[in-house]
Parts: C-alpha cells; sequence; structure tokens
C-alpha cells in the first residue's frame, strides 16, 4: 500500500464513477488505508461524479466511525464536517439515516450542524423521524436539534414520525415538546396535523400519544 501510494504523483485520481483512492477506503472501512492516504495528502473533499459525495460522506453512510473520525480530524476547513452532497444531505443527515449512533456522536461533537437542510428542506431529525433511530434522534435532541423545523412540504419530525409509526422517536419529540411553553398547533402545507397522519396510515399506536389522560 505504501509502495503504491508513494509511487502515485496523484493520489486523487478518479475512477469511472469518480470515486479515489480515499473515497473507497473510507467506503470498506480500511482504516489502515484511510490513514495513509491522507498522510500522504490525499484530498478529503473531493466529491465523486453521481451523488457528488466525499470520503467523509462515504464513512458515515456505511458507519466506518474510526474511518470518519480520521477524515474529519485531518480536514483543513471545520465547514468540511457539514459538507453537502448533490441533494443537499450532510455526513450527519446520512449517519442517522442508517442509524450509526458512533458516527452520529462523532459528528455531533465536531460541531456538525443539526439545522442543516438538503434539498427538500429536511434536516437530520427528519430523517431519524422516518426511520426510526431512536438513538440516533436522542442524540440530535440533545445537540437542541429542533423538532418543530419544516420541510418543504411543512412537515415536522413530529408529522413524520406519527405518519411512520415510531413510538419510540415520536415520544421522544413529544417530550421535549413539554419544554416549549406555548406549543402552537403544528400543520403542514395540506392542513394536516401529526394526528392526522397517524391515523391516516393507521398508526393507531402512534396516535394514542395525542389523546388527552
Amino acid at each position: 500500500m505504501e509502495v503504491l501510494v508513494q509511487s502515485l504523483l496523484d493520489l486523487d485520481v478518479r475512477n469511472s464513477q469518480g470515486s479515489t483512492p480515499l473515497d473507497l477506503a473510507a467506503f470498506k472501512g480500511h482504516v489502515e488505508c484511510v490513514d495513509v492516504l491522507i498522510n500522504q495528502g490525499a484530498s478529503i473533499l473531493v466529491k465523486d461524479f453521481t451523488l457528488k459525495r466525499t470520503p467523509i460522506h462515504a464513512a458515515a453512510t456505511n458507519g466506518h466511525s474510526e474511518c470518519l473520525r480520521l477524515l474529519i480530524g485531518n480536514a483543513d476547513l471545520h465547514s468540511a464536517v457539514d459538507v453537502q452532497d448533490g441533494n443537499g444531505q450532510t455526513p450527519l443527515m446520512l449517519s442517522v439515516l442508517s442509524g450509526h449512533t458512533d458516527c452520529v456522536y462523532s459528528l455531533l461533537n465536531k460541531g456538525a450542524s443539526v439545522e442543516a437542510k438538503d434539498k427538500w428542506g429536511r434536516t437530520a431529525l427528519h430523517r431519524g423521524a422516518v426511520t426510526g433511530h431512536e438513538e440516533c434522534v436522542e442524540a440530535l435532541l440533545q445537540h437542541s436539534a429542533s423538532f418543530l423545523v419544516r420541510d418543504c412540504k411543512g412537515r415536522t419530525p413530529v408529522h413524520l414520525a406519527a405518519a411512520s409509526g415510531h413510538i419510540g422517536v415520536l415520544g421522544g419529540l413529544l417530550h421535549a415538546a413539554q419544554s416549549v411553553e406555548t406549543l402552537p398547533v403544528i400543520t403542514d402545507n395540506q392542513g394536516y396535523t401529526p394526528l392526522h397522519w397517524a391515523c391516516y396510515n393507521g398508526t393507531y399506536w402512534t396516535g394514542a400519544l395525542f389523546s388527552p389522560p
């Protein structure tokens, strides 16, 4: 590996999909390869041709926390932790989407933004609400992620958790809502509340959380 690296003039040479050697090493979770490539000057922020993702995205998506820590720890720019792909997705969003809690905490501890939005206006917390990864959602709420932030359809994470039937996540979001002195009626662009969505999708067990005691 080191012999190959030292013999190459361009460590950021790309394959047909635009992936560099560092991108592939991060994707597969090969920590030693990632370490050698970084130390030899491989670019951490180069994007592939298809999804416009960096090696940081690759490590975060696949839950390779050691590779991820190496990458964000050696990035020149602080903003690298919030680098966006072609759809505006940050590494934090992708970690939450796949339920990689270790990666989520690594990114949050490096200052990743919990309020960053993709091209649909969705945050990392929106993704946690859809996928039901409770530990990831808890981590985001601990870092003051807003449960009232709206996507392009006016839907909050509470709407999505209710619609998806993730009662544990919904319970956590409603518990966070208790800290708001005056909670507004949460309706999306169609006028639907989270209870509307729970009933529409037949997730009666989540709808019960909205019932009075």
